[in-house]
C-alpha cells in the first residue's frame, strides 16, 4: 500500500473527527509493505505524530512482515520540523531505523528536467 504523507494526515484528521482512529490504524497494519511518500510535503500536529507512532509502532510489532519505504527529500535528522512533537517523533524514528536500510539518493529531478525545457523554450 502506497499513500502520501498528506492523504496520511487528512485520513488521520478524518478518524479523529468521527473517533475511528483505531479504525483508521487497523487499516494500514495488515499490508505486508507500506510506503508513505513525500514526508517532507506537510506538517503534522500533535495528534496527529501521536498516531504516525501508534502506526509505525503496531507494524513494528506485528507478527509477520512489516516493511516500510519513506521518501523524504528531507533527511530524517530534519523532519521534527514537520511534526510537533519532538519526543513521540523521536520514539516514532528509533522504531523506523532501529533496524532499517537506507538509500540516500542525490540527484537531479526527471520531471525538473522536462519542466525546466519547456518553460525555456516557451519564453523563447
Amino acid at each position: 500500500m502506497a499513500i502520501r504523507a498528506s492523504e496520511l494526515q487528512d485520513r488521520f484528521m478524518a478518524a479523529r473527527r468521527s473517533g475511528k482512529t483505531d479504525s483508521c490504524l487497523n487499516d494500514l497494519v495488515p499490508s505486508s509493505c507500506l510506503i508513505i511518500n513525500e514526508i517532507y510535503h506537510c506538517a503534522f500536529d500533535k495528534e496527529n505524530t501521536r498516531l504516525f507512532f501508534h502506526l509505525i509502532d503496531q507494524r513494528y510489532n506485528k507478527e509477520g512482515s512489516f516493511n516500510m519505504i519513506f521518501t523524504s527529500n528531507k533527511n530524517p535528522a530534519l523532519w521534527h520540523e514537520d511534526f510537533e512533537e519532538d519526543s513521540t517523533l523521536l520514539c516514532t524514528l528509533d522504531r523506523i531505523f532501529g533496524d532499517a536500510t537506507v538509500f540516500k539518493l542525490r540527484v537531479e529531478s526527471f520531471r525538473g528536467k522536462k519542466l525546466f525545457g519547456y518553460l525555456q523554450l516557451s519564453w523563447q
